[in-house]
This record gives C-alpha cells, structure tokens and sequence, in this order.
C-alpha cells in the first residue's frame, strides 16, 4: 500500500462519504466525515448529476417556472433538477437517477427518494414542486418549507404522495386522491386556488386533486378528492363547443392555465391544442361558455405549415407541452416539428416578429432534428424534439429537448441569464452536456452521472477506474499527475471514449478514440489500465511514456494489444494482434505480467503472454495469444479435468486467486469456477494443477445457501469476480442484486465471521433498488452490481449498473 491509498476514503478524497453533505448545496462538498466502520456502504461515484448546468447531462421532459427566476426541470431518469436564472449551477431537488420504475416510498428527503419517469412539474402557490411521477402513476410533492399542504403535515425538503395509489386505472373520481388509479400523469399545473390539475395521459383526460371544498371547473369538490374536468375515452368525437367532460381526448401531454383561468390542453395525439373555458366570454377571437371545450390551435392534421395565419388552419405535430408567458401569448412545444411556436394573443411584436392576434408563429427551431444555432437567432437554431417549453420570470422562453438533451434559452431581452451574456431574441444552452447520463468529468465524482457501469478496476495507488459505457473514468484518489494528465483528489476524469460507442482511435489520446459500451478494466504493475474492449479488443490506456506489450506508447494515449475487431474465434498459438474474439467481457493481469482475457461469447479463457515461457502447462511466446480453459462449446462439463476440455457458458469475469489459480464467473451456468494453477487446498477443496472446479454455486439460478458451504448454494448469473488481500473471493451475484464472498479462511470480513469454503452476502438485500447509503451494507439496495473490485485499504467497491453508481463497503 502507497501513501496515496489511505486517502481514497478519507481526508479531502473521501468521496463516499462527502456524498451526503454534497447533495444537498449548490457547490463543492463539504469537509468529509471519518471512515465508517466495517461493512457499512457508501456512494464512491455517480448520483443524480449536479454542477454547472451545461455539464448535467439529461433527458429533460418537462419544465415548470418557479419563483426568484427558478426553473425545475424533470428528468426521465427519474431527477427533479432546479435552474436559476442568477447562477450556472444546476442541482437535484429530487430523486436519486436510479431505477427509475421501481417505486419505494422511503420517507424523508426528496433527494433520496425514488421518482420514476418525471412527466410533469408546477409549482404551487406555496412554492411546493408537485411532480407527475408518471411510470409510477402518482402526483408527489417536494416541500419547499414545513406545514400543512393538501391534507398532511410536511417537512422542508421531503417527499410526499397526493394522488394515486400505485395502480394503473382510471377510478376513484369523486373520493381521496391517494387511493385513486392514475395513468402515466404527465403535464400538470395549478390554479389560483391550489388546485393541481394535471394530463392523465394513460387515461386521456384531465384531472383535479382539489385543495379545498368549493366549486371548480362546473364541479363541486371537495379537499382532497380526485375529479375529471375533461376528456371521455367514450366520447364519439371531439365535442368542440360542448362540455369538455363529454369530449374527446387523443393523447393529452401538457396543461397549462391562462390569465383568465381557462385551461389550455397540448393535445398530442391529435395535434391540436385545446381550451377548457373556466368563465363564459370571448378569448382567442371566439366565444366561449364556461366548462366547454374548443379548439384554439391546429386542424388536426399532422404537419408544419399554417405560420402566419390562423392558429386553427394551421398544421401541428404531436404538440407535447404548452405554456402562457407574460403578455398571454400561448406558447407550444410542437414536439415533432422540432420548433416552438406561438400563438399570439394580440397584434404587436412578440420574439422579434410582428404578430397578428389568433395567428400562429415559429419563434424557435428550424425544424432539423439535431443540436445548433447557439448565440444565434432562435429560428435559426437546431432543436430536436420539443419535450416542454415554459416561460422564466424574466419572461425568456425555456425549451426542452430529449433528443439532444439540453435545455435552451431563448432571451426576451438582453442582460445576464443562468450565467451567460445573452442578446434578445437568440438562443443560448442553459444546462446539458448533450449526454442522457454522463456527466461531471472533471469535477468531484459523486457529482458526476455515470451512464451504466459495468468495469471496475482499484491501482494500488487507490485511483478507481471505471468503464461506463463508450467511456473509460478514473476518480483520483489524490491530487498529482496521472495518464498524462493534472488530476485532483475526489474528481473523476475521462481517460477515453467519447460517450459513443466504437474502436476507433489508436495510437492517440484516449479521449480522442472511441470504446465500445461494455467490459471490464484492470491495472496492470506498470500503472497501465488495461480494458476488455467488447468491440473484440484489448486495449491499453498508458500511465506514462514508455514501451509495453511490444509497443512504444505515450501517457494518456490508447493502443491496441490483442485482436483484430473481427467477430470469431481465431488466432491461437499466434500473434494476439492478428487473433479475432467474441465479446472479451473481462480483464486480469497475473503475477508474471499476463493477460487474462474472458473471452465471453467463445466460452473460453485466453491469454496473452507478457513473456516467452511456460504459463498455465503451455509454452507461450510473448505477445501471443492462447486459450487456457474452456473448449468453445456453450455447456457445463468437465469439473475435476483439463481446464482445456470444459464447457463453459458467457464466462464474464475472471481474476487471479490464491496461488495464481483463475477464479472464472461462469455467468449463465450460475457458478464460480476455479482452474488451478498450484496443486493445493484453495477454499476448502483439494484441487490439482491444470483442472477445473466448481467452487461456488450448484448450477440453479437462485438465491440460497448463505453461511454455508459455497459449492451447495445458488447464484443468479454472476457477472464479475474478485479477491481481497486475505484470499476471499468476491462475487457481484448481479442478478440476485447482492455481493456475495466465499471466505479463503476463518476470519472476520465485511462485518462478518466467516468460515473457510462458506459463502456469505455482504451487500445488498437482495430488493432492486438504492437506498442503504451510510447504513450497514446487506441492508442496501442495488440494481444489477455488475463489476467488483477490492482496494488497497481493504475496501470492496462495487459497479452497481442499474443505479448507475460505484458503492464501496468498508472491510
């Protein structure tokens, strides 16, 4: 252990534990906590995303303003994020951007609580955010102070449920809220009284959990109930001109309320936008009688043209959000169509055009598909689809996008907005890095977003390496240089890849080539990370300059050292370079400098020798490639006999044991397997040199045998594998969500006796999910953990996929 590795979980680099005190400000982490004591789990890398707001990455689908020049934007990962128009700075207000279907009402602060897809945001009149948890089918409410609000006592940034009950239906109308069926709520906002009204999009009709016990929308309500304001699945056409209860809604996404109270309806499904009156008299150049429902914008065909005339001539496609801004103009996000358009509510000039009163205008959006046009006019500008369009409190037109994943601006008028210089009438990006989940490098990790970690690698220095997804992350465990580059303690960096998935690139700066979307990472003695590319390569990031693996190579560029990006099974006895793969899934350096390669999709072993000698009962040449277990066929067979005539089924991870043995995650026969090296007794068993083992599992895809010997239990397609300074073998059981270890020897690990052969869970409770962060580790939640690796300091670090997190436990 090196002075560095102390630090990975303590002093200024004590990321896990900074996660807490970081979340909830606007800026860096506080000073760190101590280390907590064994067996307890804490986040290492990766949360909601957090920082200045044009590197958060996200899908955004839905915007409400809020107040003091406040915009929240809700994420499809399952994140309620908060703009402000004085600052740069973008944070989560709530949820954890993990496993964002699965719902769990955990209490306490809405930053870690689960949301699902957020389809809809207002904000009420107390300043609450009230948010349409859409794949969970509950409207849910971040408190922005403590007291009474819609029938319950909250607490200042906590998370409460108002309406649903879970369930998917369209029932409960005219009793409590909360033990109503929704259907995927999407648009929502409130009214002058507290009302929420929001798009039952499953349900195609609009919907009201009211505040208090009066007349709303022709209806007597009472607080606390659910009622239907419009739409009827019934209903035998669109019922222009007659009660908006008995019409028909195809698809309605967004909602919004107007100066006179009128409810206006983003009809997508039939491209039209529609308004429920709350007052009889004239408004956009018709008359219209209270709680009737009429046609404001589009003819219902699907299409772009119509601008410069009447808004009700004009074509549409699919308009998913609408919103009012100060001068009563109504604003539409014609998703499809890439622009947002406006209908005018009088004739002047609005967005630096002349309008006509009724007419319909493109103020923003070309109509391509793509990102462009930033510091420029608006209708120049590339959009994408138009996911939600609001209006700020400085009257600047917000737009989303979940095609390109960023959120713009267009200026009203000139001044300084979310921490830029704008000029009226162009257009600015105001937060997203143009990623859906991968954000943060260069800034502390557990403020970054990690995409989908699936490699995990600790240097005895105590950096972390992580393979996310079409990019290669380090998180310094302190500050200095490294790969090339000025590193500091706690941050995450990209050491390659672009977030694209690919091989191209070599011989050049890591972050200047492509990696493919999964695999694993290893360090190798040189300090070089070595990946299991699964664009069929292996292939080196070097930490510095010099020669390896044949090659001269430069610090921080990436080189190609074994196969050739053909999709086979070729190459034995030759040249590595010239050998094809299928899908290598893992990576392990031996102790003479060899290349351990889980060549998954050929079930089979491999190995690149360092040197000329002999390896595993095979004379090798350097730089060669060779299989040393598995015989190619997909099966289970061959325990106690030549590693070489086994059958194997996806192996996907593989790591040096005691005695130099290979531990092998035989990943879809549900078993650990070991091929010995040394003739001896490795974990209870008698093994002799050049055989295979089952070491751990019986072959069924379950969960069992916890505290018993290891080869009587089952796992659930182990995904990765690991040992620790005292020989225990650590296993991501990936599908049963739980870390499990078959202890080397007697002893206490991770918080538990063990004993020698046994295996034992030491993170995870088996639920999918996050949560358990600072809390004793079997007690957590994970999602898929998919790669594990131990550090110098005897911490167990986990890639936990589905949560897009690395967690480390404490030994």
């Amino acid at each position: 252990m090196t002075a560095r590795a102390g630090v990975l979980l303590a002093g200024a680099a004590l990321v896990a534990g900074g996660f807490m005190l970081a979340a909830a400000g606007s800026g860096p982490a506080s000073a760190a906590p101590e280390d907590p004591p064994p067996g307890v789990i804490q986040t290492l890398a990766g949360g909601a995303g957090r920082g200045v707001a044009r590197n958060v990455s996200q899908i955004p689908l839905s915007l409400a303003a809020g107040p003091a020049g406040s915009v929240y934007v809700g994420d499809r990962n399952g994140v309620v994020r908060e703009l402000r128009g004085d600052s740069a700075w973008e944070r989560a207000i709530a949820g954890v951007g993990a496993a964002p279907t699965v719902f769990a009402i955990r209490g306490g602060p809405a930053t870690r609580d689960r949301l699902g897809v957020v389809g809809g945001l207002a904000v009420d009149r107390d300043g609450n955010v009230v948010v349409a948890d859409s794949t969970n089918h509950r409207i849910r409410v971040v408190a922005t102070r403590t007291g009474a609000f819609y029938g319950q006592g909250m607490t200042a940034g906590d998370l409460y449920t108002i309406a649903g009950n879970g369930g998917f239906g369209d029932d409960g109308d005219g009793g409590p809220a909360v033990d109503a069926t929704l259907g995927d709520p999407g648009g929502m906002v409130t009214d002058r009284y507290g009302n929420v009204i929001f798009a039952d999009r499953g349900n195609a009709v609009i919907r009201v959990v009211a505040v208090a016990t009066r007349a709303v929308y022709g209806q007597a309500m009472k607080t606390g109930d659910i009622y239907t304001v419009a739409g009827d699945p019934s209903a035998a056409g669109p019922g222009d001109g007659g009660p908006a209860t008995a019409a028909s809604l195809t698809d309605p996404a967004g909602v919004t309320l107007d100066a006179a109270g009128n409810l206006i309806i983003a009809d997508a499904g039939a491209s039209q936008v529609r308004v429920v009156a709350a007052v009889s008299g004239t408004f956009y150049g018709q008359a219209m009688t209270a709680g009737d429902i009429y046609t404001v914008a589009g003819n219902g065909g699907f299409g772009d043209d119509g601008d410069h005339g009447p808004a009700v001539d004009a074509t549409l496609n699919s308009p998913a959000s609408v919103a009012t801004d100060t001068s009563g103009n109504l604003i539409i996000a014609d998703s499809q169509n890439n622009a947002v358009r406006v209908v005018a509510a009088a004739t002047r000039s609005f967005y630096g055009q002349a309008m006509t009163a009724g007419d319909i205008y493109t103020v923003a959006g070309t109509g391509a598909p793509h990102y462009s046009g930033d510091h420029g006019p608006a209708t120049a500008a590339g959009l994408g689809n138009v996911s939600a369009v609001t209006a700020d409190s400085a009257g600047n037109l917000i737009a989303a996008s979940n095609s390109t994943f960023r959120i713009r601006v267009v200026a009203a008028a000139a001044g300084t907005f979310y921490g830029q210089a704008m000029t009226a009438g162009d257009i600015y990006t105001a937060a997203g890095n143009g990623q859906f989940s991968l954000s943060g490098n260069r800034g502390l990790a557990i403020n970054a977003e990690l995409n989908r970690p699936t490699g995990l690698a600790i240097a005895p220095s105590g950096d972390t390496a992580i393979f996310d997804d079409g990019q290669v992350r380090l998180v310094a465990a302190a500050s200095g240089r490294f790969f090339g580059r000025a590193m500091t303690a706690g941050h995450i960096y990209a050491l390659a890849g672009n977030g694209q998935e690919g091989t191209a690139g070599d011989g050049v700066p890591g972050t200047a080539a492509k990696v493919q979307a999964v695999g694993g990472v290893t360090f190798d003695q040189h300090g070089n990370l070595i990946l299991a590319d699964t664009g069929n390569l292996v292939r080196v990031i070097a930490a510095g300059d010099g020669r390896f693996y044949g090659q001269q190579m430069t610090a921080g560029d990436i080189y190609t050292v074994a196969g050739n990006g053909n999709y086979s099974y070729t190459g034995d006895g030759g040249r590595a370079l010239a050998a094809s793969m299928r899908n290598p899934d893992s990576v392990a350096v031996d102790g003479d400098g060899n290349l351990l390669v889980a060549d998954s999709f050929n079930n089979v072993i491999r190995v690149i020798a360092a040197s000329t000698g002999t390896f595993y009962g095979q004379a090798m040449k350097a730089r060669h490639i060779y299989t040393v277990a598995g015989d190619g066929d997909f099966g289970y067979d061959g325990d106690g006999g030549p590693a070489t005539s086994a059958a194997m089924a996806e192996p996907t991870g593989v790591a040096i044991g005691p005695g130099g043995n290979l531990l092998i995650a035989d990943s879809l026969n549900n078993v650990v397997r070991l091929v010995a090296v040394t003739t001896g007794t490795f974990y209870g068993r008698d093994i002799a040199a050049g055989d295979i083992y089952t070491l751990a599992g019986n072959g069924s895809f379950d969960y069992s045998g916890d505290g018993g010997p290891a080869g009587e239990a089952t796992l659930k397609a182990p995904g990765a594998v690991a040992t620790d300074s005292a020989g225990n073998l650590i296993i991501a059981d990936s599908f049963s969500n739980r870390i499990r270890v078959v202890a080397a020897t007697r002893g206490s690990f991770y918080g538990q006796a063990m004993a020698t052969g046994n295996i034992y869970t030491v993170a995870g409770g088996g639920l999918i999910g996050f949560s358990g962060d600072s809390g004793p580790a079997t007690s957590a939640r994970l999602f898929d953990p998919d790669a594990v690796a131990v550090g110098p300091a005897g911490e167990l670090a986990v890639a936990d996929w589905g949560n897009r997190r690395v967690r480390v436990v404490r030994d």
